[in-house]
């Protein structure tokens, strides 16, 4: 008899209905969030290829350009923006729909409701505390450091054989960035263990630091030169900020995934236990990074009262107005 591993936060039988309707199906869609990261895009490739290799019909979505920091992984250059192919894929294909690294169906940028109308079945899996379970089926476990980690656990269940330096990679870049360089404190024992079996195909480490950490144009290092330029404290509240505009990055021509890591800058001020940075996005439109340098002080608490969610130590929101008013609300949030 088969041994049964016990998976802490998902059902053993959630992972068996995923893996029924993966060999029962041939046409699969796999989207993930709008300003996507590490974790998404790993996970979305991880995906990709271990559908492939079982023959099936697959197409990727996600709504925002891919960040130059993660063009180095495998398939990243298949994934699709056009929405409306996507939806045409999906409707043409009858297919099942994978939602990947997304706590709620505004992150798409997509009509998830059609979506549920021509997909066969939404499978959403994500680790983050206050996903919405939008899904027919929800693999959701937020003790995971990363989406990758749960893709890992489901190749780990079923699927051992097909594990390949493609897969591996996608996994690793997931928990490498989820995990703020193993870092944060969702750095487990349990993700050691995966990331050392990982490392037996072949992944080279600093090489791939280096495409997402040491990977900068020159313009990028004026931009942090402004975020640093317009740094401000709330002593009151414990809490360091500052802000990119819309036109910073067109005047820099660079693009919006150049802020990426900035806001961990801020995040080291002994000051400060949050640090925020408010970031432009079209007029009248921020999205706004938190980060938390504390246990003991939630930012995913902030960005719920906020509109949005994340993490414990790392959390974010959109909001919409004056930067002046934005940053106001912020503060008044902040007990």
């Amino acid at each position: 008899m088969e041994k049964r591993v016990k998976i802490p936060g998902i059902d053993r039988n959630n992972f068996e209905e995923v893996n029924s309707i993966i060999l029962g199906n041939d046409n699969f869609l796999l989207i993930t969030h709008d300003f996507p990261d590490g974790d998404c895009l790993g996970s979305q490739v991880a995906l990709y290829e271990l559908l492939v290799l079982l023959g099936k019909n697959v197409s990727m979505l996600c709504s925002s350009d891919i960040p130059y920091q993660y063009k180095f992984l495998p398939h990243a250059d298949k994934i699709k923006k056009d929405i409306d192919s996507a939806i045409l894929f999906c409707r043409d294909k009858n297919c099942i729909c994978f939602c990947l690294d997304s706590a709620d169906e505004g992150r798409f940028n997509a009509d998830i409701v059609m979506l549920k109308e021509i997909a066969g079945t939404i499978i959403n899996i994500d680790h983050h505390p206050g996903n919405t379970c939008y899904g027919n089926i929800n693999l959701i476990d937020s003790k995971k450091s990363a989406t990758a980690e749960i893709i890992y656990e489901l190749v780990e269940l079923f699927y051992k054989d097909y594990l390949n330096y493609n897969i591996a990679i996608g996994i690793y870049t997931g928990i490498l960035t989820d995990t703020g360089k193993f870092q944060y404190e969702n750095t487990t024992n349990n993700v050691h263990r995966i990331v050392s079996h990982l490392l037996e195909f072949d992944l080279n480490p600093p090489v791939v630091f280096s495409y997402i950490y040491e990977n900068e144009p020159f313009a990028r290092f004026k931009l942090v030169e402004l975020v640093l330029k317009r740094i401000k404290l709330v002593k009151s509240k414990k809490l360091v900020y500052s802000y990119v505009l819309q036109k910073d990055f067109e005047k820099l021509k660079l693009p919006f995934s150049a802020n990426d890591g900035i806001i961990e800058l801020l995040r080291s001020a002994s000051e400060a236990n949050i640090a925020a940075l408010f970031k432009q996005v079209s007029p009248g439109k921020f999205k706004v990074s938190l980060r938390s340098s504390e246990s003991a002080c939630s930012v995913e608490e902030i960005a719920a009262r906020l509109g949005g969610g994340g993490h414990k130590l790392a959390a974010a929101y959109t909001s919409r107005g004056s930067l002046k008013k934005i940053i106001v609300s912020l503060v008044r949030a902040i007990n």
